[in-house]
């Protein structure tokens, strides 16, 4: 019996908690428009913007990204986003957090940040719609 809160911080520990947090004002209905594009970061080399893009498309959208100087012209929404990976024998994500703004301003429509530390891993594209869903999905 003594052991027991030992065994539960341990499995608290090893488990990971994920935190997933969205901010976006309470008039902001971001699915009344239909284009977006998500800027390519430089950097990334696991092209999270190609499974971003595929997520947008799977809730409705039409999606597409590259460099933003690629940007067409009939755009209506921005995405922008940051990743931090680990390595503890692969490489895995641990944070993500995405941008929502208009094409034609800088102001930040929507932000969601996907936090998910310890030793359980969840796949890029599972932490991509858990973030996005709540954004962009049509009621």
């Amino acid at each position: 019996m003594k052991c027991l809160p030992l065994l539960a911080s341990a499995v608290l520990l090893f488990a990971g908690c994920s935190s997933v947090q969205i901010q976006k004002g309470s008039k902001t209905d971001l699915t009344r428009r239909q284009r977006v594009y998500v800027e390519q970061r430089t950097n990334d080399s696991a092209s999270l913007d190609a499974r971003i893009v595929n997520e947008l498309k799977t809730l409705g959208y039409d999606a597409s990204a590259g460099p933003l100087t690629m940007m067409p012209d009939d755009t209506e929404l921005v995405v922008t986003y940051d990743a931090r990976w680990e390595w503890d024998f692969r490489h895995y994500l641990i944070d993500l957090g995405v941008t929502v703004r208009p094409a034609n301003s800088f102001d930040v429509l929507a932000r969601a940040r996907y936090f998910h530390p310890g030793v359980t891993r969840k796949p890029p594209e599972e932490m991509i719609h858990e973030l996005l869903a709540p954004l962009f999905r049509r009621k």
